[in-house]
């Protein structure tokens, strides 16, 4: 080890005239205790300086490498074109970015993030190639598994409803995999009664999912109680102290549909919007709005239940924060426009990656 620190530091002394050692012995310390691989060419390629790091991820020590080409680790997984891409990066912006597999020196073939310098002098001319890597492999095992997560969390979502009295379509999109969205619903067919709600907890990622889970759960286990819907909002308010962190709270709105009383109830908790289309008589959108605490703020919340008449060819749209930042950010015409036409502008907006939040939207037409 200290031979590896001398010979950098009698490098650095070299290319930079440091010769009193005052600077020198401080840079070798610090690329001796980099996390992350480092491995200096010269400009035709040839390694000159690994530090540790490098022969721990890749098991090859300094001696084994000195005046080689980093070829030495390629994977064989990437074509030609990938290199000449790399080459032609480092040519004309003088860095290249990515992620790379390469081979271990017993065999084992691993990803990387790589990153490539060219150094130049004072003059422009090339001097050396610096590439500082990081072994990705157990960043790209989480990946996986939150992709598979993801898919699971979109697997689960109930399915849109065509009924010949009401039909339910929903757009559900993750920003990054698993959403902090979700939306859940118990179409009661003898009934008549759509009964449904939708959520946006805060954050994203894992932490988020797995709270709308939990949720989840607690709205299939009082949906179906013969208690008012601000009784069943004010349980699953208490129950999610136990489920958010005290620095977290939930975003809601819980809605049943009665299509025999022709009647809309709903209790808002944080999604305190949504949006509704008239019939055909006098069609036309109008934004609902009435406040409601978030979940998980107060144990001792209360929440009031909303009534407004539903008539056959009435709809409504409701939709989490990403969806509502995305209609006011593109000052999309509301009132001039119906369901249809605004729930397939928002999917547009969804796939062309305008979106830059959780998007999730669920309309219903009462047929």
């Amino acid at each position: 080890m200290k031979e590896d620190v001398y010979r950098l530091s009698l490098f650095w002394s070299l290319e930079t005239g440091d010769d009193d050692g005052s600077n020198r012995y401080l840079f070798a310390r610090v690329f001796e205790y980099s996390q992350e691989g480092i491995c200096i060419t010269n400009p035709q390629g040839n390694i000159i300086y690994v530090n540790p790091a490098f022969t721990k991820t890749t098991g090859y020590s300094m001696a084994e490498v000195l005046g080689k080409n980093p070829r030495i680790l390629k994977s064989g997984r990437h074509s030609k074109e990938f290199y000449r891409k790399m080459w032609r990066d480092l040519t004309s912006k003088g860095q290249w970015k990515n992620e790379i597999w390469n081979r271990r020196k017993n065999g084992e073939i691993y990803p990387e993030m790589l990153n490539i310098h060219a150094v130049l002098n004072e003059s422009g001319v090339l001097t050396h190639y610096v590439a500082i890597f990081r072994d990705i492999t157990e960043d790209m095992q989480l990946r996986k598994e939150v992709e598979l997560a993801g898919q699971i969390q979109k697997n689960i979502l109930r399915g849109d409803l065509d009924h010949e009295k009401l039909r339910m379509k929903s757009i559900f999109l993750p920003y990054h995999h698993l959403s902090g969205d979700y939306y859940d619903y118990r179409w009661d067919e003898k009934n008549l009664i759509f009964r449904g709600f939708l959520f946006d907890v805060m954050g994203h990622g894992v932490a988020s999912a797995l709270q709308n889970s939990a949720l989840r759960v607690l709205f299939r286990q009082v949906v179906s109680q013969r208690i008012s819907l601000p009784e069943k909002v004010v349980w699953m308010n208490h129950e999610a102290q136990a489920i958010l962190p005290a620095d977290s709270f939930a975003a809601g709105i819980f809605f049943d549909l009665d299509l025999n009383q022709k009647t809309l109830t709903f209790v808002t908790a944080g999604i305190n919007q949504f949006l509704l289309f008239s019939g055909k008589n006098s069609p036309g959108c109008e934004v609902i709005s009435q406040p409601g605490l978030f979940l998980g703020i107060s144990e001792h919340a209360e929440y009031e239940e909303h009534v407004i008449p539903f008539n056959a060819g009435d709809g409504m749209i409701f939709l989490t924060d990403g969806f509502l930042d995305l209609i006011r950010e593109k000052e999309y015409p509301l009132h001039q426009k119906d369901l249809e036409s605004l729930f397939q502008w928002l999917k547009d907006m969804g796939e062309s990656k305008e979106l830059k939040d959780d998007g999730t939207a669920i309309s219903l037409i009462h047929l």
